[in-house]
């Protein structure tokens, strides 16, 4: 999804979420240009609001993983591939691991995973995955999708001309986690994330 449309949904998950009083239905919100469209099912986005707020709550109470606790968590190889360019820092609050791993000549995976614990990461989930519940986007060069996917809601993403796509979801009742494919399809990351033992 675009960045200068995520403030819209942001917003309008808001108002959908607050809005009680008048009857629930689908909510389609088109970009200026006409080449976008994001569709919310402003009922389940209600009730998705009202889990996450609690989530954050149970979140925010967590202590944080140590730099060396989240990079064990970080695979040692994935589809065969070794890592590289393993990495741990602190970004808004919150540690984040991250990971490369080269597949062949052109495919490749990168791995983020957000500990979202306390203050910090708690704030972290409310911001990147409240736009993964109920929204379909779609433009002639890329989709955007939320999907069920181990017992939980996924973020779906892949363009349509390459075969790169991502896919980001919660595991482990704190970490959000995001698989990036160069050349590498929505399916074989799908595979590879209910691989991951992330607890």
């Amino acid at each position: 999804m675009k960045m200068t449309f995520i403030p819209i949904v942001i917003l309008s998950l808001s108002i959908v979420a607050c809005n009680n009083n008048k009857p629930k239905e689908s909510v389609t919100i088109t970009s200026e240009d006409g080449k976008e469209q994001i569709t919310i099912d402003a009922n389940q986005a209600g009730n998705a609001a009202a889990e996450m707020e609690k989530t954050k709550e149970e979140l925010g109470k967590l202590t944080p993983l140590s730099a060396e606790e989240l990079k064990a968590l970080v695979p040692e190889q994935l589809m065969g591939a070794t890592h590289s360019d393993l990495d741990v820092n602190t970004a808004m609050g919150a540690s984040v691991a991250s990971a490369d791993y080269k597949i062949n000549d052109s495919m490749d995976i990168n791995l983020n995973i957000i500990d979202c614990a306390g203050p910090g990461g708690a704030g972290i989930y409310t911001m990147q995955y409240i736009g993964l519940f109920n929204i379909q986007q779609e433009d002639e060069d890329e989709y955007t999708k939320t999907i069920d996917f181990n017992g939980g809601k996924a973020f779906e993403n892949c363009k349509k001309t390459r075969n790169d796509c991502t896919l980001t979801f919660f595991a482990g009742g704190r970490f959000l986690i995001t698989l990036e494919g160069d050349n590498v399809g929505i399916e074989a990351l799908k595979d590879v994330a209910k691989g991951l033992k992330i607890k």
